[in-house]
Formats: structure tokens, C-alpha cells, sequence
């Protein structure tokens, strides 16, 4: 569906990092930029993450490169947190961004993934996407900001806070992170809306649930911050009652000499045969599981619901909204491996039960989570300061 002629408007995507690359935030900024384009409008994208060469002699890069992280293997980011998060970092980024952004007639409309920025110009509405605030990163001790000291912790709040105020609306991927722009910024609830996601998927292919070699396929880059030691035990605990089950894990290539587990690695998109090998696994799995103690919004939760995959997780975050516990897949109450293990048990045996948790599933998946609705929804609530509502 195209909008008419008067209602399309030119959009600025901002996001740290180039809007449209498919690496930007696992590919929500171009999914959801390429979808606003589908419908009509003109998308100009612009970077924020503009570090220039003289940024190293104010302190920019750690001394040491990289450093040990403060959760597990985690790493330090090459960019100092104290930096990139201070109220001198956010306001450095604001004025290179308001220089390219004034190369834009008026009046403008931004729509940026993230808060990194705010514009300060004149003829400009701006708009904000978020899938969680820094309050809740810091909580669970994620992302670069969980890194920086207390002063400058404070000081990304403020700007966070300052990004939300000057938006029209703040747009939120899940009711769980909308409940912190609420409660821990105190914004208007009007001015905050659940704008959801789509899953990252070209096209499915048809059901086929290998019944006789059941696996549950995990996929995802990290190993160990998608949850994957936790499952792998509640695999153990599954596979003494059902030796014939399989672990099938894809993305990452932790070394684990485990019978049962096959470890794929990465299969690129980019690469046909390895992007079939992906559907074919999606299509044929019993379950999918990642079970990571923090995952904002795991779009692949979605990948796997669009191909009718019961997914079986923990209650963490916006998990309990991407998955409905015994309508579209189940959830465990705790971290715990052995209900973990019930729970993979009680869909390899029985067929009919994660059919019907795949279906709905897929139902649900199709009604709301695709890059068309994510777009429309999007667009239903911005335009131009005096512009069609």
C-alpha cells in the first residue's frame, strides 16, 4: 500500500551507524527504513557515530584498546564509555549531526534508532525508537554505558531524558520498555507508543518437523550472552529421557564436544546455500531457544514464529510479549536447567502441542510482527509540525 501524494513527506533515518547496513542494530534500521521507502517516502540516512581522527587526542580511544568486560567475556569498547557518554560526548555528536542534517530542507522529520542525538534546529520534528532505556541496560549490567563511571552515567541519563523530551513521540519496541520511559523518565503515556518489530525474514518455507531426529536449533552471535551454558544443560537433562535429541546451534562456534550437538556456525544471508541451510533448519527445528539473562527484543524470537517454531525461553524483559506462555510457545519461570529441560520435553513429546504453539505462533507473528505494519504503524503517528496528522 502506497501512501497518496499529499501525505508522503521526506524522512531522515539517523541510527549510530549507517541506517541502511544491514549490521546496524541487527537490521531493524533497514528493514524498518526499507519498508518506509516501500510505502512512498524518501528516506535520507545519516550516521551519528561520526568520530573524526582528532577525537583520539581528547581521550576517545582507551589507552589499552580493548579491556576485560565486567560480565564474562564481554570486552570493553574501543571508545572509552566516559567519552561517548558524557554530556561533552552528546553534545559533540549533536552539533556534527545538526551540521549534516542542515544540509536538509525544512521542515525536516527525524526519526532516529536510539538517543545518541538531539537536534537543536529549527523546522525539525523529531522522533525517537528505543528497545530499552539506559536505566534498564545498567540494571542488567549491559552495553558500553554499564561501563561508564558514576558521573557520566548520570549525564547519559540527562541527555536520555533531554532526547525524550524533545521528541514528539517516543516509539518503544515492547510494553517492558515502555514501562521504563514512563516510570523512570516520566513522560506523558501519550507521547509513548509500542511500535514492535518485524522478524528479519525474506521468506519461509513450508513446515516439516523432523519427528524422528528432534532438535532445538539456537541462533544467535554470542554463545554465552544468548544463554547458551544454560540450555546446553537443560539439553543434557532433556536428551537421558530422549537420546535421540539433537542441539543444533548456529550463528556463533563455541567449542563443546557434547553428544548430540552440532555445531553449524554462521550461515550468511549474503550466501545462498547457507541462507537456504538456515530456512531448511528454521522449518524442520521441534523448538527454538535462546534463553539470555538481557535481549531487549531478540528478533530472531520472531524469525522463528513466522516459520510456525515453538519457542521455549525464560520470562526476562519483553520476552513474555514476543512469546504468549502456552498460546504461541512456553516460558520458564526460572533459570533453571531442569525446567528448562521439562519444557523442551513437553514439545518433542508431543507433536500435536508444538504444532499447535508453531501455528499460533505464525498467526500471531503474521497480524503484527512484519516491517509493512511495524512501518505503518510508524508512519500513523508522524509527520511534519503542521503536517497531516
Amino acid at each position: 500500500m502506497t501512501a497518496s501524494t499529499s501525505d508522503v513527506f521526506p524522512i531522515v533515518a539517523v541510527a549510530t551507524r549507517d541506517p541502511l547496513d544491514h549490521r546496524t542494530f541487527s537490521g531493524f534500521s533497514r528493514h524498518l527504513f526499507n519498508a518506509v521507502q516501500d510505502v512512498g517516502h524518501r528516506v535520507v540516512p545519516i550516521a551519528t557515530r561520526d568520530l573524526r581522527w582528532y577525537d583520539a587526542l581528547t581521550g576517545a580511544v582507551a589507552p589499552l584498546g580493548l579491556l576485560p568486560g565486567r560480565r564474562g567475556d564481554r570486552r570493553r569498547p574501543v571508545v572509552r564509555p566516559d567519552w561517548y557518554w558524557s554530556r561533552g560526548g552528546f553534545e559533540r555528536f549533536g552539533r556534527r549531526f545538526d551540521a549534516r542534517l542542515a544540509e536538509q530542507p525544512v521542515p525536516r522529520v527525524v526519526v532516529q534508532i536510539g538517543t545518541h542525538v538531539r537536534s537543536r534546529l529549527p523546522g525539525t520534528t523529531s522522533y525517537c525508537i528505543t528497545d530499552a532505556t539506559i536505566p534498564q541496560a545498567v540494571r542488567a549490567g549491559e552495553f558500553s554505558v554499564s561501563f561508564a563511571s558514576g558521573h557520566v552515567l548520570a549525564e547519559a541519563i540527562e541527555c536520555q531524558a533531554e532526547v525524550f523530551a524533545s521528541c514528539r513521540k517516543v516509539f518503544v519496541l515492547s510494553e517492558w520498555a515502555r514501562s521504563s520511559v514512563l516510570s523512570d523518565y516520566g513522560l506523558p503515556a501519550d507521547r509513548v507508543v509500542v511500535l514492535g518489530a518485524g522478524a528479519n525474514v525474506e521468506r519461509t518455507l513450508p513446515r516439516k518437523v523432523d519427528t524422528a531426529r528432534p532438535f532445538i536449533l539456537f541462533v544467535g552471535a554470542d554463545w554465552k550472552q544468548k544463554g547458551g551454558p544454560l540450555l546446553l544443560e537443560a539439553f543434557r537433562i532433556a536428551r537421558l529421557q530422549v537420546p535421540e535429541l539433537r542441539l543444533v546451534v548456529v550463528g556463533c562456534a563455541p567449542r563443546l564436544d557434547v553428544p548430540g550437538v552440532e555445531v553449524l556456525g554462521f550461515l550468511s544471508r549474503a550466501d545462498p546455500v547457507a541462507h537456504q541451510r538456515l530456512l531448511e533448519l528454521y522449518a524442520s527445528a521441534t523448538c527454538f531457544s535462546i534463553v539470555p539473562p538481557f535481549d531487549a527484543f531478540p528478533n530472531v524470537l520472531l524469525e522463528a514464529a513466522l516459520f510456525g517454531v515453538p519457542v521455549i525461553s525464560t520470562r526476562e524483559g519483553s520476552r513474555p510479549e514476543a512469546v504468549i506462555h502456552g498460546e504461541t510457545g512456553l516460558l520458564a519461570e526460572r533459570r533453571a536447567p531442569d525446567e528448562l529441560a521439562a519444557l523442551v520435553l513437553r514439545v518433542v513429546a508431543d507433536p500435536q502441542e508444538g504444532a499447535r504453539l508453531g501455528e499460533a505462533a505464525r498467526r500471531r507473528a503474521t497480524s503484527w510482527y512484519t516491517w509493512p505494519l511495524v512501518a505503518r504503524r510508524l508512519l500513523a503517528e508522524v509527520a511534519p509540525v503542521g503536517g497531516a496528522e
